[in-house]
């Protein structure tokens, strides 16, 4: 990609002669996309786009799309120039149903979306077919049209792998599939060639294994093989932001959370030109210290997040005034500046696709409970880390998950001693129990989980504030089950988690997590369903 790159600056100041060309010339236009694309790895953005203007032209392809749909032309017939611009619209459509899935987690703009995101993913599987279909066709040789096809059809599957069943039969009845091996294979092959899209596909793998398995299932993502990934993307790029920030993210995952803290920072301080990275890398931080129970930070990068970047103010408030409360003793009124931001929270709330997002809807229900009951809240930053999913980074912290579990005893014993009769007791009571459940499975303690966790569900028909608490325990004792190794009891308590209750939040995401336990047993006894 050097030489490529070396190539390509060296031509940038003719460029405007070779474009005046009918024909785009492929060689040198791949040329240049490679060394773009390796500009942006090395943080040199305004490069990139200096390198790319000149090819910033109207063009009329999609005349010519349009043309062969009524002509009834085959892939086959198309010339190398127009399946790379049939492979170009297909990947514009892939971003779109990627941005799709990543910003609306009950996936109402996926689905709504679907007929057009359909076309693209038929579009991946007819190359597929072409390519391997093992007649000489231009396509089946040609190692950049090959690899943006396993690029497209590997984020597909990986993607739709994820749903939940209710979701994936609506996506499987207009033409969609999902195999979570096959999409890897696919980017794993791409990520290794030298060709453009080789670096985008390491990316994809990264953050499918390190971040979206983690937000959307269990966790059960490859860190080992991210490690080996990010090795080599080191080497070629040892001050790329975005590749800091993932090995940040990886070491995070690992339970090294202050050399995860350190690579977070490097990333930030590594350019200043795409600002969106910085925000991600203060999302990261965020519970790089909340994990270790230093809440003054984890509300100073929240903070951070609510003013600077353009993500949901209504999360970023609320987590910044729960850190906050965590500086007060269990069951204390928090202090007026928490209360003034608890009052803010609900102004900042948005639609997407005319649904409210869920987790901003978890935002609004705590601050609303917060000054219900008299301007306090359980734990509220333990809580919040639950449901980002970080207390799987304490499992991997004895010395934090022991502190994070002393918190909890604390807290039980306060509750025991107060009153039974207040508003919300037996919701801050089943927190209390859940969390400690969850600790004390990962400290191998299992009848002791187990019975937390049982004391959570037998209470549901109780709970008044957060009935969310109780599909959550049944889910988190199917996890105990899989660690018990009782695979019998795990599946029937997951299904218990993911059918017996309705119209809770953050349903979306148990259904999600209970997908990813669901398949991840399936994979360890294939002759069993669901």
């Amino acid at each position: 990609m050097d030489s490529l790159g070396s190539n390509s600056r060296d031509a940038v100041s003719s460029r405007e002669g070779v474009l005046s060309d009918e024909r785009m010339p492929d060689k040198r236009a791949l040329e240049d996309a490679a060394c773009a694309i390796s500009f942006c790895l090395d943080n040199k953005f305004n490069e990139a786009e200096e390198l790319l203007k000149p090819w910033r032209r109207k063009k009329h392809g999609w005349l010519k799309t349009v043309a062969n749909a009524f002509t009834g032309r085959k892939l086959e017939e198309y010339t190398s120039e127009e399946l790379h611009s049939e492979l170009v619209h297909a990947e514009c459509l892939l971003l779109r149903a990627l941005l799709s899935f990543i910003q609306d987690e009950n996936l109402v703009s996926f689905i709504k979306g679907g007929l057009k995101i359909r076309s693209c993913f038929q579009s991946y599987k007819s190359f597929w077919s072409m390519i391997n279909s093992g007649r000489t066709t231009g396509a089946n040789d040609d190692p950049e049209f090959i690899s943006g096809t396993q690029m497209g059809l590997g984020a597909f599957n990986l993607m739709v792998s994820l749903l939940p069943g209710r979701i994936l039969k609506i996506l499987e009845f207009i033409g969609f599939s999902g195999n979570r091996s096959f999409g890897m294979d696919q980017l794993l092959t791409a990520s290794v060639t030298d060709t453009l899209r080789a670096p985008l596909c390491s990316i994809g793998i990264l953050n499918f294994d390190l971040l979206i398995t983690h937000i959307l299932g269990i966790g059960d993502g490859d860190i080992e093989r991210c490690e080996t990934i990010l090795d080599r993307c080191l080497r070629d790029h040892p001050k790329g932001a975005i590749f800091l920030f993932l090995s940040g993210r990886a070491k995070f995952l690992r339970g090294f959370v202050d050399e995860a803290t350190s690579l977070y920072n490097e990333s930030v301080d590594a350019q200043s030109q795409w600002t969106q990275l910085h925000h991600l890398c203060y999302w990261e931080l965020i519970w790089s210290h909340s994990v270790k129970g230093d809440w003054e930070n984890a509300a100073h990068f929240s903070d951070l997040t609510y003013q600077k970047s353009r993500w949901s103010k209504t999360t970023c408030l609320y987590q910044k005034a729960a850190f906050l409360s965590m500086l007060r003793d269990p069951g204390e009124p928090v202090d007026d500046l928490v209360i003034e931001m608890m009052r803010e929270v609900p102004k900042h709330k948005q639609r997407i696709a005319g649904k409210s997002i869920p987790v901003e809807k978890f935002a609004i229900h705590k601050a609303e409970k917060c000054l219900a009951q008299g301007n306090r809240l359980m734990l509220p930053g333990l809580e919040i880390l639950y449901v980002w999913n970080g207390f799987t980074v304490l499992a991997q912290c004895p010395g934090l998950l022991e502190s994070v579990l002393c918190k909890l005893d604390a807290a039980l014993q306060y509750l025991r001693s107060d009153s039974s009769s207040r508003t919300g007791y037996l919701d801050d009571l089943c927190l209390v129990q859940l969390l400690r459940g969850i600790c004390l499975r990962d400290q191998v303690k299992f009848s002791d989980a187990e019975e937390c966790l049982l004391d959570v569900i037998k209470r549901h028909k109780q709970l008044t504030f957060d009935p969310y608490l109780a599909p959550f325990a049944e889910m988190e004792l199917g996890m105990l089950y899989v660690k018990m190794q009782q695979p019998d009891k795990a599946r029937k308590q997951l299904i218990s988690a993911r059918s017996n209750y309705t119209n809770f939040l953050l349903e979306s995401r148990l259904h999600f997590r209970v997908h990813s336990a669901l398949a991840q047993l399936d994979e360890s006894e294939p002759d069993r369903s669901h």
